[in-house]
């Protein structure tokens, strides 16, 4: 899900109940567990205050949608009228989250955006290639070039001329095939604003079709892994891929925390750091990016009516502060906060990297 779909959730009234769960099915007794997990799952949202209709929509998505075999993670989020986000997370939460509250929880739904960096994938022979792309909000494109037909064997022995002849014929139709393959991975990168095409497949043309793709703003990295022939195993290929779309994105965290540091070290520099400086830019609708490192941030809070957005003191909610029903975790209002005034949204990985686990870069000074 991109942060486009992730707005229009936070665009609606709440209360919301978020979910983020283990959803694994690799056991024999998997079917009882998710079971048993639903009921401990449903008490609590009872306990929190989830009304009838919004438990439902739950329930239903939960139990009427097949399993996804293997370890995974799953998020929910519904309103009361609709639900609104029924993602198959990767990665087992920690720990299973149940909230309700004014504000929907997106924030793990971010961090799996940020994971999800555009790409091209090309499986190459000789003959053509398996081409798919993936743009940011994580959807697939895919097309297979199957190149000219035959032949497409090289000449292994002696025969003068007409030998020579073929052989050149050969060559010209693999160089066209790859030059057909080169001019598809180009369209695709452009229609989805590829970060990075990877290449796996034959040695020789893997090479040869990074070779004759045009300089552009995507990085082409080649990997030796990969076949086309029918029944390969993909699962080194794939991995692979995994991994250097993993990288692409730690690499782009790393620009944004860099540039953070480059202006936090600057007098005038566009960028704050901890809670109340970046609640006073959100308020103002001056922050660029917001940084966020949830752990850092922890259960701190904030308050959102009447604006502007600004920390409170957990003393006072505690005491029963009479503005308690507009007072909310920091974790669920700041990235709301951000994708209402447009701002990007990076989740930072790196601890001790922003001051309380919170910082913007900002449009002006």
């Amino acid at each position: 899900m991109n942060s486009t779909k992730i707005r229009d959730i936070v665009e609606r009234d709440g209360p919301f109940a978020s979910l983020y769960i283990d959803a694994s099915h690799n056991t024999e007794d998997a079917a009882h567990q998710h079971e048993l997990r639903w009921r401990a799952i449903k008490e609590q949202l009872s306990t929190a205050g989830a009304d009838r209709t919004t438990v439902g929509l739950l329930e239903d998505a939960l139990l009427a949608t097949p399993p996804v075999p293997g370890r995974c993670g799953r998020v929910l989020i519904a309103d009361r009228e609709t639900l609104l986000a029924d993602e198959v997370l990767p990665e087992v939460p920690p720990r299973d989250i149940v909230r309700v509250a004014r504000l929907p929880y997106v924030l793990p739904l971010l961090e799996q955006a940020a994971r999800q960096v555009a790409h091209v994938v090309a499986l190459v022979d000789r003959r053509g290639s398996d081409i798919y792309a993936v743009d940011s909000s994580n959807a697939v494109v895919g097309e297979t070039v199957q190149g000219e037909g035959h032949p497409l064997h090289k000449i292994r022995h002696g025969g003068g001329w007409s030998a020579w002849s073929i052989q050149h014929r050969v060559d010209e139709k693999i160089r066209r095939n790859i030059d057909e393959v080169a001019r598809e991975v180009t369209r695709l990168a452009e229609q989805v604003r590829a970060r990075v095409i990877i290449i796996g497949g034959e040695v020789t043309s893997r090479a040869a079709l990074a070779d004759a793709l045009p300089a552009h703003g995507a990085e082409v990295v080649q990997v030796e892994a990969g076949a086309r022939a029918a029944g390969a195993d993909q699962t080194e290929f794939d991995e692979q891929v995994y991994a250097i779309v993993s990288e692409q994105a730690e690499q782009e965290q790393h620009s944004v925390l860099e540039k953070f540091a480059t202006e936090s070290g600057r007098p005038e520099g566009l960028a704050v750091a901890g809670l109340a400086a970046t609640t006073a830019a959100l308020a103002e609708a001056n922050v660029d990016q917001l940084l966020i490192n949830e752990a850092a941030l922890g259960d701190r809070l904030v308050q959102t009516e009447p604006a502007p957005i600004h920390p409170v003191d957990e003393v006072q909610v505690a005491a029963g502060d009479t503005r308690a029903a507009s007072i909310c975790r920091a974790d669920e209002a700041l990235p709301v906060a951000a994708l209402n005034c447009g701002a990007a949204i990076t989740p930072v990985d790196e601890a001790g990297a922003i001051p309380e686990g919170v910082g913007a870069l900002l449009r002006h000074r």
